[in-house]
């Protein structure tokens, strides 16, 4: 039985930028912000943007068994390269459809009836990885994996290309920036105090994290209708830690 069942992640990167420092004076102890005898204000800055996935990734699997291991890994393989066939027919080449895991093991079946013993069925898996550049291709190279020896979809991920990641964390950065400057200012008013420069920028962390967003995947029911997998935006967030240097005003 074909598992239509998917798990769809947008990637959302979390970009903390920046460059680092040390404070060559004293600096309030809480990120929040706070002026001190050396005259300085700490805040902590996020921004974000977003975009439209332009890549996505599809990890299928293809699964047989038999009462022996060599009869279940014939088996994988002809439906393995009925679907390498089909999805190479579709316009897929062989750098977009990788293998990811095989195995061949054991697959121990319950009793069937009173004083006997376990069954031993063979199980053979391969499981592969589909990278695409075009997420509106997304459906119908599902419908064919699945159609020509697929067993499994596990899961669709959406993500960014190099070019747009790196226009969406600019433009990330930049909102971070002005979000620092925007506490910063508010704080120096409260305390009489006028900003002069910047005093240290402080990298939070060393590499982006991924986040789970919400997107969708429906099928409508119907013998010849196909897969359609929604997916929504990609959020890149940015957070700093920006020291200001401040005067009395």
């Amino acid at each position: 039985m074909v598992r239509r069942t998917l798990g769809i992640v947008v990637v959302a990167l979390v970009l903390l930028a920046g460059c680092s420092g040390s404070l060559s004076s004293s600096a309030a102890e809480t990120p929040q912000a706070q002026s001190s005898s050396a005259s300085t204000i700490e805040v902590s800055g996020s921004g974000s943007a977003s975009g439209q996935p332009n890549r996505a990734v599809i990890r299928v699997g293809v699964v047989a068994t038999a009462d022996n291991a060599v009869t279940a890994r014939q088996r994988l393989a002809e439906n393995v390269s009925q679907m390498r066939q089909a999805l190479s027919e579709l316009g897929l080449s062989d750098g977009q459809v990788t293998t990811q895991r095989y195995d061949i093991g054991r697959d121990y079946r319950p009793p069937r009836g009173e004083d006997k013993k376990r069954q031993v069925q063979y199980r053979a898996s391969h499981e592969f990885e589909i990278s695409l550049s075009d997420v509106d291709r997304v459906g119908s190279v599902i419908d064919t994996a699945v159609s020509n020896g697929a067993t499994d979809v596990d899961d669709v991920s959406f993500t960014l290309s190099a070019d747009r990641r790196q226009r969406l964390e600019r433009e990330a950065r930049q909102s971070a920036v002005t979000d620092a400057r925007q506490k910063a200012e508010t704080i120096a008013e409260s305390a009489n105090l006028t900003i002069t420069d910047v005093h240290v920028v402080r990298v939070q962390g060393d590499s982006p994290r991924p986040r789970a967003l919400e997107a969708a995947a429906t099928a409508a029911p119907g013998a010849n209708t196909g897969t359609d997998v929604e997916s929504g935006p990609v959020d890149v967030i940015a957070t700093v830690q920006v020291v200001y240097n401040a005067t009395a005003a």
